[in-house]
């Protein structure tokens, strides 16, 4: 109750500060377990929008604080972050704790935002106009099991120039260092060249199995992208490899597959208004012993005229190695009013069968959302309300059956009952966390009870 009355004070004096925009928001939810209540978590954040003019940086300063706070029974601290936000012209600047810093935009996704370990802080400066620049620094992101500093820098010329990126990060068990060029350019008015290389370089502990010590890194990957068009046909091909032992430990996913050296494209053919023809293809070969050869041929077929019924046909055949191929059957619906949206994919390699049919209905005020996969096996259910003026409801059902526990079944339930307040925000309670919209996500985690409120002024 203290933090809900100092979070409300400091809310208040905002709300009276000279410069303050209107868009003042509020956020707050307290999470019970449904087994033991006396176990709790409870988040709030404040979030201000300034518009501070002065006449000393020749341009506007448009800025915004956030303030956040966490705690839960049995914490020894609570947990405090927030940032602060600026523009002011070409240059734009944040400062940050325990908040997402900024994901890179190389197109190799070197860094991305919630790389970061708890209460680190975190702190950028950018510049854009007929060049750009960037630099980012992060007190501590995870690295290997432990923590140490990450520094992003940046610079973009005017086109056809390349971007240059380097990204350092490092503890006393490894540094890593990349070097990234990309760029883009025309080849004519309908043809689009896209491409990259990145370097990595730097030292770290040798495996277990050979010398004790630091041993250098070198790994390298790149890519090249093609994009034309001419009339009703479309086409985009992408060459790239990316050697083994390529791996940024600050990012999140990577656009390639590591170890292997590929070529994809797609072909697109609109034989008259409204149809698709959609033809893609890929082939990887590996760089070493790790992987396997891929294959991949997908035709597909689709047509969407308006207030027509629209459908679509497709075919997806994938080898790996020597094994059988792998066929995915794709088909499809869409009612004219656009209400009723069927699918169903249909997967078969050797005596394997798999289903994954999906259903969505909506009429006025609701909307239904079924799905299953045989391969997991389970289904789910989603069906939301939202056609009262003031009310918004929303449950979700999902079961499983454990492959390894006699096909004993399993439920999942989310149900979330939310009361809009016009034009101010809405105050919800809830069973359960939101699953995303997966079937395969939030087995594991314990029922939970929550009460949240979200106000802007």
């Amino acid at each position: 109750m203290a933090v809900c009355a100092a979070a409300a004070l400091a809310w208040a004096g905002l709300l009276l500060a000279p410069g303050l925009a209107a868009a003042v928001s509020y956020w707050a939810e307290t999470v019970l377990a449904a087994d033991e209540l006396k176990q709790f978590v409870l988040e709030q954040s404040l979030t201000v929008p300034l518009d501070l003019r002065t006449p000393l940086l020749g341009h506007p300063l448009f800025a915004e604080l956030k303030l956040r706070h966490r705690t839960a029974a049995g914490e020894g601290a609570a947990l405090a972050g927030g940032g602060l936000t600026a523009a002011a012209g070409p240059w734009e600047g944040y400062v940050v704790r325990d908040e997402d810093h900024r994901s890179s935009t190389e197109p190799f996704r070197l860094v991305h935002r919630s790389a970061r370990a708890q209460g680190a802080w975190a702190g950028g400066l950018q510049w854009r106009g007929d060049w750009s620049a960037l630099l980012q620094y992060v007190q501590a992101v995870p690295l290997r099991g432990r923590t140490g500093p990450l520094l992003v820098g940046q610079a973009e010329p005017s086109p056809p120039w390349p971007r240059l990126t380097w990204v350092g990060y490092g503890t006393e068990q490894l540094q890593h260092q990349f070097f990234v060029l990309d760029g883009a350019f025309r080849l004519s008015p309908n043809m689009r060249v896209a491409w990259g290389g990145v370097w990595q370089t730097g030292r770290e502990v040798a495996p277990p199995l050979e010398a004790p010590g630091l041993i250098q890194v070198s790994e390298a990957a790149a890519f090249a992208r093609l994009e034309a068009t001419r009339g009703r046909h479309r086409l985009w091909f992408t060459v790239h490899a990316t050697s083994p032992g390529f791996r940024s430990l600050a990012a999140d996913t990577y656009p390639f597959h590591r170890g292997q050296a590929g070529v994809e494209g797609r072909w697109q053919f609109r034989p008259q208004a409204n149809h698709l023809l959609s033809v893609y293809g890929e082939v990887r070969e590996p760089l070493d012993d790790a992987t396997a050869p891929f294959r991949a041929v997908e035709v597909r077929y689709s047509v969407a005229p308006r207030r027509r019924w629209a459908w679509h046909l497709g075919a997806l055949a994938e080898w790996e190695g020597s094994a059988a191929p792998v066929v995915t059957w794709q088909v499809g619906g869409r009612d004219p009013d656009r209400r009723l949206d069927a699918s169903l994919e249909l997967e078969t390699g050797g005596n394997r069968l798999r289903w994954r049919p999906r259903l969505e209905w909506e009429a006025n005020g609701w909307r239904m959302v079924t799905t299953a996969d045989t391969d997991l096996p389970g289904w789910r259910v989603q069906w939301v309300h939202s056609g009262h003026p003031f009310w918004q409801l929303t449950l979700v059902y999902k079961e499983r059956r454990d492959k390894g526990a006699g096909g004993q079944a399993r439920a999942w339930t989310h149900v979330r009952l939310a009361r809009r307040l016009p034009e101010r925000g809405e105050v919800w309670v809830r069973w359960g966390e939101w699953d995303q919209g997966r079937l395969d996500v939030g087995w594991s985690r314990p029922p939970t009870v929550a009460v949240g409120v979200s106000l802007s002024f």
